[in-house]
């Protein structure tokens, strides 16, 4: 009976497992199959959320190669909880199994880690940031020992292939630029200051710096981890650069 949690139990198997089976004791066998239109409208609406939350992927595969995988991946790891929100963070290790992919496009999926980063960022709580008026005070010695974190909105990656150039074109070019594969490894960090997120490109240096200091390293530890693969890391110009771009975590005010 509608309203009744046994109802809707049955629904959700008949709609997930593509069988009407379970829908039979309920509403007969001669209506079970009406199941169908329901369990159409289901697949549109996750497949659509997959495709929206991947922009950069879809851009590069086109729309109809797009659908199929999100048909695929929505097949193959069907939501577990009645929100959507969150839906899809499995996508990019979806994309490192899925055959097709990994034979034509196998830098694919590090693509996709970064879609996913812009939305992780997108959607992160709002804390706030560490600014100059915190420091007032402080004196220059203590300065090195802080360890401020960064914001729970900053994502930081690292790939094997140019993933980020990849992304970058795909996502900001009218013109796409064709980006040499044996580039080779890239890092990237992407978060959010104020309502807009943003994206920037790496060195492996920099990323060794913000990498540790969101760990829980001091400034100075982090620095000093840096200089193993730039001896002219400049610890006063990368705080000073992340700071007026909001990435280290402040104290609730």
């Amino acid at each position: 009976m509608p309203g009744d949690e046994g109802f809707y139990q049955a629904m959700a198997e008949a709609i997930l497992d593509n069988s009407d089976e379970p829908m039979v004791p309920i509403i007969g066998a001669d209506a079970a199959h009406r199941i169908e239109a329901h369990r159409g409208n289901y697949r549109t609406s996750v497949q659509s959320v997959i495709v929206s939350g991947y922009p950069v992927v879809s851009r590069i595969v086109g729309d109809e190669y797009m659908q199929g995988l999100a048909q695929a991946f929505v097949r193959d790891h069907p939501p577990s909880i009645a929100s959507l929100t969150l839906y899809g963070d499995e996508f990019p290790a979806f994309l490192r199994t899925f055959a097709p992919v990994q034979n034509d496009l196998p830098w694919l999926s590090a693509v996709a880690e970064l879609d996913r980063a812009w939305f992780a960022a997108y959607g992160a709580a709002d804390t706030p940031p560490l600014d100059a008026k915190d420091l007032q005070g402080a004196s220059h010695g203590a300065l090195p020992l802080m360890k401020p974190g960064l914001a729970v909105s900053a994502q930081l990656l690292r790939f094997k292939v140019p993933a980020y150039s990849i992304w970058r074109t795909n996502k900001e070019d009218e013109q796409v630029k064709a980006i040499d594969l044996k580039k080779g490894a890239e890092w990237a960090l992407v978060w959010r200051e104020n309502n807009t997120v943003h994206h920037a490109a790496l060195s492996r240096a920099e990323y060794v710096f913000l990498n540790n200091v969101e760990a829980g390293q001091s400034l100075a530890q982090a620095y000093s981890e840096s200089c193993r693969f730039d001896r002219a890391f400049d610890l006063q110009q990368q705080f000073s650069r992340w700071l007026s771009a909001g990435l280290f975590k402040g104290e609730a005010r």
